[in-house]
């Protein structure tokens, strides 16, 4: 008779020993390798940030100042919009920029009420937007005036004068795009000679001619019709004057924000070409409050090419730049957060350099990068 033999207390112990040993591992492996792919979903969420910052942001520096064959400063001379004194519909310089002088006190903070953050002192219109909406304390704004990007300038069929109206051939909108220029929307005609700034009451087709109408109700026009003669085959275009800053989300993350000069206010994008929803937001119903273009930005630091010729003879902060008129380049700096437990707590810097600017931040579990891009002014010798 043959007796069964079990395992002895040691033989167990050293089996359970060499078992917690080999799931360490595993459990290391596997804890090791979800680092890394959180880490490489949040290095491609990073860079779709950078991507998205690029592709929405180039396009309006480089056409600052560009009115088709009319400088900004002698169509401002003739301009029939009605000033705002502030920032609003000045198109005496394509870029204008404010420096946070006041550092960034906290992370994703509420936007700040104070004008003396920024040198020059921040616009008022800009601390008037709808909270959250308003600039984040620590980081630049820039503000930029030129034709509107993803539309051209077209010419005239008609010689618009003291009608009130002109008409062109077709719209600036590429096909498939608006069919009626949106109310408020601020163009320009011009010559080659001379250039004039106004204010779209309304746009209406007439047989083959896209009739634009001028009017002063309602749009901010100083007057209904236009102060000078403009030949037929004068060039018809949009304008876009538009702010970027970095701003605090409904949610509470900071983002990257656009918001654009319509019907006297600071409104989403969506409104230049007519694609808000169907009603509004805000205490009018034609209001709608900008909207944050790229979620994660913590910080936006922006430095001035300056020079004469179109040559930048130095890089300066906007509280350094004395002739907004010389400006040939912007270069931004970014920095970009990535989502909760991308990085690991003990490695993960809490200062950080953009553009010559330290960045203080929280210790925390977040990636992040600092994206710089540099954009040359195409119209600065204009």
């Amino acid at each position: 008779m043959r007796h069964t033999r079990g395992f002895t207390l040691v033989e167990l112990m050293v089996a359970v020993a060499i078992g917690l040993v080999l799931l360490a591992g595993i459990a290391t492996v596997f804890i090791a390798q979800r680092q890394v792919y959180t880490t490489a979903s949040a290095q491609a969420s990073i860079q779709n940030a950078e991507n998205a910052i690029a592709a929405m942001v180039t396009p309006s520096i480089r056409s600052a100042g560009f009115a088709g064959c009319g400088s900004f400063n002698s169509a401002w001379n003739q301009s029939i919009i009605t000033p705002s004194g502030g920032l609003a519909y000045n198109f005496t310089a394509p870029v204008q920029g404010y420096d946070a002088v006041a550092a960034m006190t906290s992370l994703n903070a509420p936007g700040s009420s104070s004008a003396a953050d920024w040198s020059p002192a921040l616009d008022s219109s800009l601390l008037g937007l709808p909270a959250p909406e308003t600039p984040e304390k620590g980081s630049d704004v820039i503000a930029i005036a030129g034709t509107m990007p993803g539309t051209m300038p077209v010419s005239t069929t008609n010689g618009p004068g003291a009608s009130g109206q002109l008409a062109v051939a077709t719209l600036p909108y590429p096909s498939g795009t608006p069919s009626a220029i949106p109310a408020g929307t601020i163009a320009i005609v011009s010559n080659c000679a001379k250039a004039q700034f106004f204010l779209v009451f309304s746009q209406s087709s007439n047989s083959a001619n896209n009739v634009v109408h001028v009017n002063w109700s309602e749009t901010g026009n100083k007057q209904a019709d236009f102060t000078t003669q403009f030949p037929v085959g004068s060039q018809f275009s949009l304008i876009q004057q538009v702010v970027y800053y970095v701003g605090q989300t409904p949610g509470g993350q900071s983002a990257l924000y656009a918001a654009a000069m319509m019907n006297n206010q600071w409104q989403s994008l969506c409104v230049l070409f007519g694609t808000c929803p169907a009603t509004g937001s805000g205490p009018q119903a034609s209001f709608y409050a900008p909207q944050p273009l790229v979620p994660g930005v913590d910080n936006m630091q922006i430095l001035y090419g300056v020079g004469q010729g179109g040559v930048s003879q130095q890089w300066v902060p906007a509280s350094q730049v004395t002739n907004w008129n010389q400006v040939n380049a912007v270069r931004m700096g970014f920095l970009i957060e990535g989502p909760i437990g991308s990085a690991t707590y003990e490695s993960n810097p809490t200062a950080w350099p953009v553009l010559g600017t330290t960045v203080n931040v929280p210790r925390d579990t977040r990636l992040r990068h600092v994206y710089v891009m540099t954009i040359s002014i195409r119209n600065a010798t204009l």
